[in-house]
C-alpha cells in the first residue's frame, strides 16, 4: 500500500477546519486530509468521520473479497468490491 498507513482519526476542533491524522514514525503526527471549514460543521465532522474510516473500510473490504472468492458466492458482489477498491487504491480495475 502506498497510503499512511491507519489509524486515522479527527481530533476535535472547536473551530475552522476539521482535520484527519495519523502517527507515523516516533509518534509523529500526519495531517492526512483537511475538512472544511463549511457552513455546515455537521457535514464537515461527517466527511471527517468517512476519511479517518478509510484504512479500516478497505481491509474489511479486502477481507470480504477474499471470503467472496473462496465461498463460491456470485461473481456480482465481487466485480462491486473490486471496483471500490480500485477507487480506494487508485488501482486499475
Amino acid at each position: 500500500m502506498n497510503h499512511t498507513p491507519g489509524p486515522w482519526f479527527s481530533p476535535d476542533r472547536l473551530h475552522g477546519t476539521r482535520y484527519v491524522e495519523a502517527r507515523i514514525d516516533r509518534g509523529m503526527l500526519q495531517e492526512v486530509a483537511a475538512c472544511g471549514p463549511t457552513e455546515k460543521p455537521e457535514q464537515q465532522e461527517a466527511n471527517a468521520r468517512l476519511i479517518a474510516a478509510a484504512p479500516e473500510l478497505l481491509e474489511t473490504l479486502k477481507n470480504m473479497l477474499d471470503v467472496w472468492e473462496h465461498g463460491g458466492l456470485k461473481p456480482y458482489p465481487i466485480a462491486k468490491a473490486r471496483a471500490a477498491i480500485a477507487k480506494a487504491t487508485g488501482a486499475k480495475k
